[in-house]
């Protein structure tokens, strides 16, 4: 799990990140759609327009084949950070379901401090 984030979302490595992806892998997140292929162009674009986009996982939980992570994005190193929660489904050892839902962190808010600490 954490070799994909990193590959995926920080090092956009997504040749490398795709093998970690079962064949009919299904994101369902608002206007990726269905598949691996959909799900890496889609982000392709997005980190194209996006470069700086990053993403630091605070913590990690796994129960039977789900894993959840809790995690900090941010658009750009000085961009104001979002928490985001994501929901992985495994399969033989490969990513085979996505869920997240996010929400950005406004100032003085109590979720200041796990941002400061994700950079």
């Amino acid at each position: 799990m954490a070799e994909y984030i990193r590959l995926f979302y920080n090092d956009k490595d997504f040749d490398r990140a795709r093998l970690l992806l079962t064949e009919g892998f299904v994101n369902h997140h608002h206007g990726v759609g269905a598949g691996r292929d959909r799900t890496v162009e889609t982000f392709s674009a997005v980190a194209a327009a996006v470069p700086g986009f990053s993403l630091t996982v605070r913590r990690m939980v796994a129960e039977g084949d789900q894993v959840w992570t809790h995690s900090v994005a941010r658009a750009a190193p000085d961009a104001q950070p979002s928490v985001v929660v994501d929901i992985w489904r495994i399969e033989d050892g490969r990513l085979a379901e996505h869920w997240d839902v996010g929400q950005g962190v406004p100032e003085g808010s109590s979720l200041e401090e796990l941002v400061e600490d994700a950079g």
